[in-house]
């Protein structure tokens, strides 16, 4: 692996980032969601075995990120950004920021009361950063009302239906405009609340990414375990596929966790704060031994699992998504339109448990569910399962069986 150079180094580039966004005025939460950005990127990089980052890194990054599941479309157009102004820097261009003016965007006929929804803002205390979005996304509607309401006092339901069809509405957009709504109700400026108006659209729950346990197999066999790195890749994912564990409870597996005489892995979930006990099989005891007697660097870290390169660190928990990105590709495995990383396998788990039977309650205590319903999600890619639930189509009746029947007697 080349010497990693300045131009390419993550470290030098985050913090000329940092220093241009505070030399362009941008607010503390902005700046640390660039850096939380760059953070992910780095852990991305390294779980790739990349010491240097280039424009294909980033790039990997920005697809591999999209694929992952429920991430908000608002932090998607982020890192893209911050990929996008960390290309920048590599190439030596300067960031030239857009500005959006809301004001613009709102008609003069409607500034006097658009001017006090922004006022009532500043003085209910919502940050700098709400104020900009809200008031940019109520310039927007009130810009595209320009040209059918004469005043806001005019403005009616009608008005609203008819344009909300004609214009894509983010989420984000949505709830400004209904901020700005709600206002000019409780001002008096419409005689009824037309927040009622706005559209509430509800993301799809896509079906989860589920591979068989011939491609989990597959996926573990493919792992190089002559090596510390190969070691460390091959407990990960087989502590994601055998006991469902997340990456964040992963990366968080210390020393004091495991209990060797009892075969078992007791933790705090990072992410309900809830206890979780595991038993572990053979497979997952012995991948874990394997790594710790001979693959692990020498660390004083009571973090079980450590980057393989100096500074000898735990991981975190993007660099599990890598690993197990990284592995798929080498095993062959196809993807046909599946998600990949360590979640996919846990899902996968938990749908080989639903599958043979086992009853929800079990589930949800193998995954460390709270919610005992969670565990009803996995049922959804189990064909054979919901063939089960399936009623029989009822026969036509009334007008229906008139129209059929006439249609039946036309073909």
């Amino acid at each position: 692996m080349k010497e990693s150079t300045k131009s390419g180094n993550l470290s030098w580039i985050r913090e000329e980032l940092e220093r241009r966004l505070i030399i362009m005025r941008y607010n503390e939460m902005s700046i640390k969601q660039h850096m939380r950005i760059i953070d992910w990127i780095k852990d991305f990089q390294e779980g790739y075995g990349e010491e240097n980052y280039t424009k294909e890194v980033g790039q990997r990054f920005v697809i591999e990120y999209q694929l992952q599941a429920n991430h908000a479309p608002t932090m998607f157009k982020s890192a893209c950004k911050v990929v996008r102004r960390i290309d920048e820097i590599l190439e030596g261009k300067m960031y030239a920021p857009h500005f959006c003016d809301a004001k613009r965007n709102c008609p003069e006929h409607f500034s006097k009361w658009f001017n006090k929804y922004i006022e009532s803002l500043k003085k209910n205390g919502f940050s700098e950063s709400t104020i900009t979005t809200r008031s940019r996304y109520a310039g927007q509607l009130l810009g595209r009302l320009r040209d059918t309401v004469t005043a806001l006092e005019n403005l009616s339901a009608t008005d609203l239906y008819n344009i909300f069809p004609q214009y894509e509405w983010p989420l984000v957009t949505l709830a400004s405009v209904k901020s700005l709504l709600v206002f000019l109700f409780e001002n008096g400026v419409t005689k009824t609340n037309l927040s009622v108006c706005v559209p509430k659209p509800r993301r799809p729950e896509p079906l989860p990414s589920v591979y068989t346990s011939e491609e989990v197999a597959r996926l573990l066999s493919s792992v190089d375990r002559t090596d510390g790195t190969g070691k460390r890749d091959y407990a990960i994912i087989i502590l994601a596929a055998h006991l469902g564990l997340r990456s964040s409870d992963i990366v968080n597996l210390s020393f004091k966790d495991i209990d060797s005489t009892k075969k078992t892995i007791e933790i705090v979930q990072a992410k309900t704060g809830r206890p979780q006990t595991l038993v572990m099989n053979s497979e997952v005891e012995e991948a874990i031994n394997d790594y710790i007697q001979n693959g692990r660097p020498q660390t004083t870290s009571s973090k079980i699992f450590i980057k393989s390169r100096a500074p000898y660190i735990p991981l975190k928990a993007a660099a599990c998504y890598a690993i197990v990105c990284r592995c798929f590709s080498l095993s062959g495995i196809e993807a046909k339109g599946r998600r990949r990383g360590a979640h996919t396998l846990r899902t996968s788990f938990a749908t080989a448990l639903v599958r043979k039977g086992v009853p929800y309650t079990v589930v949800k205590e193998a995954l460390g569910h709270e919610d005992p319903e969670s565990s009803k999600y996995y049922v959804r890619v189990d064909v054979k399962r919901l063939k089960l639930c399936a009623v029989d189509v009822p026969k036509p009746t009334g007008t229906l069986a008139v129209l059929l029947n006439d249609l039946g007697g036309a073909l």
